[in-house]
């Protein structure tokens, strides 16, 4: 209304275009309602594009890339790890990935980025799995990335270079992205299959995928997200969720890997029910290469 969100015509369309630009920020199918806040945020998001600009231009400076293991569920050993862009910039400091992944994105710097990322993980697959026999990479991907019709190209050729076999590679997708684009990324999907690279989904239960969409999935593995694995063992709900998938995927050669594990009682849970493999805080916070290589790689490493 004329006096509440703004006191010309002019206003309130700025206004309304604001918060059209909030629900396309947050993704699909959303309605925002305007509120001061959003001016704020539009600003710090430029602010925030044009330091990233500044930073891909300048060699990726400010950026880096974080391993947290992933374990064996039966043996508590380490597998391999997941692959986490970081980012921080002195007039910021370090900013969250849920905040500059999508800057990153909205502004079409995440395929240069995401490629960058792709070369760290790769490399450091290469490295670790000289120490580590059969050591697996997770890399986060964007769905923009896999539009690009030289990705699996690249991928290809960065395999190749480094000597690293396909099964190494798991490239994880949100759970969403599987669901609503599945028909627009499945050639892509089918291709980096065909090339032996794993596909996870990443964040299952928060979207809107249901137990019976998971046999049409193209996906290898299941990441179940912290939401359902908190309390699991008081929560009957959860656990009979997680109890279901890990059943049903089991059932269609899919492998789980139960994410967010905090608590002694949340990993005897899931491991009692089935999960593959388990990924958390319990065990490590994100680290750099040389801290994660020298705590569950080294020589004196146990790996939990």
């Amino acid at each position: 209304m004329v006096g509440e969100d703004g006191t010309t015509g002019l206003d309130l369309i700025k206004h309304a275009e604001s918060a059209l630009e909030e629900s396309k920020h947050r993704g699909k199918n959303t309605v925002s309602f305007f509120s001061s806040a959003m001016s704020e945020e539009k600003l710090r998001r430029l602010e925030l594009s044009d330091r990233l600009q500044a930073s891909v231009v300048d060699g990726m400076r400010g950026f880096s890339v974080h391993y947290q293991p992933l374990v064996d569920a039966g043996t508590l050993g380490i597998a391999g790890a997941e692959a986490l862009l970081r980012w921080s910039a002195d007039e910021f400091g370090s900013v969250s990935p849920a905040e500059f992944i999508p800057v990153l994105e909205s502004y079409g710097l995440i395929g240069t980025v995401g490629r960058w990322v792709l070369e760290q993980a790769v490399g450091q697959c290469a490295a670790w799995d000289r120490i580590r026999p059969d050591f697996i990479m997770n890399v986060n991907i964007s769905y923009l990335q896999l539009l690009e019709t030289d990705f699996v190209p690249f991928v290809e050729r960065l395999l190749a270079q480094a000597d690293v076999e396909p099964s190494r590679i798991v490239l994880e997708m949100t759970e969403s992205y599987f669901v609503t684009d599945l028909e627009a990324l499945r050639a892509t999907f089918d291709q980096l299959r065909a090339i032996g690279i794993r596909l996870a989904m990443d964040d299952f239960g928060t979207g809107y995928s249901s137990l019976g969409l998971l046999s049409q999935s193209p996906a290898d593995i299941v990441k179940i997200d912290r939401l359902f694995i908190k309390n699991i063992h008081v929560e009957s709900f959860n656990r009979a969720f997680i109890d279901a998938v890990i059943d049903l995927c089991h059932s269609v050669d899919f492998e789980v890997t139960v994410e967010g594990v905090e608590e002694r009682t949340e990993l005897d849970t899931v491991r009692a029910i089935g999960a593959d493999s388990v990924q958390g805080f319990l065990v490590s916070r994100p680290l750099p290469a040389g801290q994660f290589e020298e705590r569950f790689l080294g020589a004196d490493a146990t790996g939990e």
